[in-house]
């Protein structure tokens, strides 16, 4: 979490769903946070299109990145914790939203942006069915369905059902894109008597010219009532055969409003009234296409009033949260309307006036895009890594927030720690975890054998989800043991909640627990108890205690000549990590870095030692540089590293690139002395639930690195050999 300062949290605040309303919310908050309230965005996708470009995009006047908002930088930029999940079910009388895979999140006030969907007859709903929303989906599948006829030309009948504003829209965009093949015909249906028929004459009268222009079939009256795959049974007993449907329908409420217990109006969308706020919870509001107003019964489900309703959003719920009146919405009499064509045109329509023209396009293309830039452009949040005036707020987390290895050597040094027969190895010597042997009275046969092995894990948070931090902490934590060959067994953890009222420090801590069980519960290590302060920020850590054979130990001091180094992950999470503490990493590289860090080190482990694995660490904080050199160092060997093997997150070397790194990569660089040839930024990278580095045999490395990719480490690679000093001095890093 990143608190502003030590004020305790005090409201919890939950949007649900990135519609317009909710975007406007963001960029309110973002300017003038509430005090004292915690803001989370939940959304099932990380990165959004905006639906009034995507018939652009569709039609080739835009790229993806163009028409898409990412709300991981967006969230991250206005301190709000955004939370990619999809919901599936709201409890108004638990204040709870609820999760197939994680637990439940508390709120203090919750608001709906839930969007509609378009309504389709079951049983012609299958994998021919294409629908608008999510509109990732819906272009995915375009882009698959334009390949599919360049490789195989054949006859393709698409028909879109709905001739609202998406789907006149859509169809000319589909046409554009799709129309170049000879073999594609397109047909829209419309159950009133005319298209468009929320909108002036005009403006269908320009869009049914536009469809005899490019061949382009419509129907009115033409009321889709059931069907079956390959064909629709429309009202009075006629098919029609298609070979896919789109249906842009009119909209139908989401499915988790139905058993919500809140109010809903005849057709299953939530009440609310000129507040915003539910009929039946007034702690509930709800904006957008999934609400109905009692005082606008009639009220048109467009973009523009959701606009509207997310500057009074704002107000309203902070009215409500300091028990002020709130101010009413009330939507505009007229909305300005610009429907693309698709043909380099767009047809205005404001009240009873309609225009067609180049400049109408012209117009919504300026409108979009500025809409756009206020959700996607943003001022450095900080300034550049190498300046001295970075605050404290701004350090790094995870393993990016360790102690510098030189600092802990020279007090360690120090520390008058007397010797133990019974301590096997210790930390102090360079190994991953602690081991000594266990009392031979406790066990059976060859007691001598069993050894204990013990790490202690702790660092403050380096996301804003105390659940996925919870599972990734643990993993991080436990992968000492895996990195030395031990079972772990039990662990005690240790957290840091945030200046915050009972009830949200309750549920923060069941996040945040709740996540680190399930990783437990996977690995078979049992959470046995812990301590828990308050503190400026989030912070989590786990005494972990675990069991190993003594001839079976991976130690760091066992790599030979001739041995092959494998890596099981890639590097690069503590510059991408620094990169999202700064608004600065897209939701393209953040998902499969959270992906790779919630992948244990379990299996790795298991396939290092059934390949004979003697030496093994788990590269973490000190960078893959550093930790090697401990193995080096405790071998007296030399390493060759070939850096183009080395296998690197996407978005790494965008983001070194302008300037980002980890706090603690200067420290980790100053081994740069003991490494001969190019030093890539990634050597020094401090890694947050990093991947095993083992030694292999070199007939052995193929089958090992086969072997990791099938159990889920797909970047796992070769990354150089182990070699005997050249000269005399301390052993060092070769990299090509």
């Amino acid at each position: 979490m990143n608190p502003s300062a030590t004020r305790p949290i005090e409201k919890s605040v939950l949007l649900v769903g990135a519609g317009n309303a909710h975007l406007v919310f963001l960029r309110r908050f973002g300017m003038s946070p509430i005090p004292g309230v915690a803001v989370t965005l939940v959304n099932e996708a990380p990165v959004i299109p905006y639906s009034a470009m995507v018939p652009g995009c569709i039609g080739g006047e835009y790229s993806w990145d163009e028409v898409t908002i990412d709300l991981v930088r967006l969230c991250q930029h206005v301190n709000v914790r955004f939370v990619a999940e999809r919901v599936t079910g709201i409890d108004p009388k638990a204040r709870q939203v609820l999760f197939a895979d994680r637990p439940p999140l508390t709120y203090d006030v919750l608001s709906l942006g839930l969007g509609s969907i378009p309504a389709c007859p079951a049983e012609v709903h299958g994998n021919s069915s294409l629908v608008m929303r999510p509109l990732a989906k819906l272009m995915q599948r375009l882009d698959t369905l334009d390949e599919s006829l360049t490789r195989s030309p054949q006859a393709f009948h698409l028909v879109v059902v709905g001739g609202g504003a998406s789907g006149c829209e859509l169809s000319l965009a589909i046409h554009k894109r799709l129309g170049k093949h000879s073999s594609f015909r397109l047909t829209l249906l419309q159950s009133n008597p005319r298209i468009l028929p929320d909108f002036p004459s005009g403006v269908a009268a320009a869009f049914e010219n536009a469809f005899r222009e490019r061949g382009i079939t419509w129907r009115v009256n033409a009321r889709v009532v059931g069907g079956e795959n390959g064909s629709l049974r429309l009202e009075g007993g006629e098919h029609v055969s298609f070979d896919a449907v789109l249906w842009a329908t009119q909209a139908s409420p989401p499915s988790i409003l139905h058993n919500s217990g809140l109010s809903l109006d005849a057709n299953g969308f939530l009440r609310v009234s000129r507040s915003l706020q539910s009929i039946s919870d007034p702690a509930i509001f709800g904006t957008g296409d999934c609400v109905s107003f009692e005082s606008y019964p009639d009220l048109a489900k467009n973009g523009v009033h959701a606009v509207r309703e997310g500057k009074v959003l704002f107000d309203a719920l902070a009215a409500f949260l300091h028990q002020k009146p709130t101010r009413p919405f009330k939507p505009q009499r007229y909305c300005l309307s610009l429907l693309n064509t698709a043909d380099n045109k767009a047809v205005l329509s404001y009240g009873p006036f309609t225009w067609k023209s180049r400049r109408a396009r012209r117009l919504k293309d300026r409108i979009d895009r500025a809409w756009i830039r206020k959700f996607t452009d943003f001022v450095p949040m900080t300034p550049a890594s190498g300046d001295t005036t970075e605050t404290p707020l701004m350090r790094c987390g995870g393993c990016g927030s360790k102690i510098s290895s030189d600092v802990l050597s020279a007090v360690l040094k120090h520390l008058d720690v007397p010797d133990d027969p019974r301590i096997l190895l210790g930390t102090r010597a360079g190994e991953d975890a602690a081991v000594h042997r266990v009392r031979p009275d406790l066990f059976g046969n060859e007691p001598d054998k069993l050894l204990e092995v013990q790490t202690v894990d702790y660092f403050k948070a380096f996301i804003d989800d105390p659940y996925l931090f919870g599972r990734i902490a643990a993993l991080n934590a436990v992968s000492d043991l895996y990195a030395m060959n031990a079972r772990p067994f039990t662990a005690l953890a240790i957290a840091t909640l945030p200046y915050a009222r009972g009830p949200i420090q309750e549920s923060q801590l069941y996040e945040l627990l709740s996540g680190a069980v399930a990783s437990f519960k996977e690995l078979g290590v049992v959470l046995t108890g812990g301590h828990t302060t308050e503190g400026p920020e989030l912070a989590l850590g786990f005494s972990v205690t675990g069991f190993a054979e003594e001839g079976r130990l991976f130690q760091k001091g066992n790599l030979r000549p001739g041995d092959v180094l494998i890596l099981t992950k890639p590097l690069g999470s503590g510059a991408l990590l620094a990169a999202w503490m700064r608004g600065e990493c897209r939701a393209a590289w953040f998902e499969p870095l959270l992906a790779t860090m919630l992948l244990s080190n379990r299996e790795a482990g298991h396939i290092f030692a059934e390949a004979g694995v003697s030496a093994c660490t788990d590269v973490t904080g000190f960078g893959l540089a550093g930790h090697l050199l401990e193995m080096l160092d405790a071998s007296r060997v030399s390493a060759r590293l070939t850096a183009e093997q080395m296998p690197l997150y996407d978005g790494f070397e965008k983001v070194v690139a302008d300037g980002i790194v980890s706090t603690l990569h200067g420290d980790n660089a100053k081994v740069a002395c003991r490494v001969e040839g190019p030093t890539p930024a990634s050597l020094f990278d401090p890694q947050t639930s990093g991947g095993l580095l083992g030694a292999v045999r070199q007939e052995a490395a193929d089958a090992v690195i086969a072997r990791l990719h099938v159990a889920g480490f797909t970047k796992a690679a070769a990354i150089g050999t182990v070699q005997a000093p050249e000269q005399r001095g301390a052993p060092g890093i070769v990299v090509s």
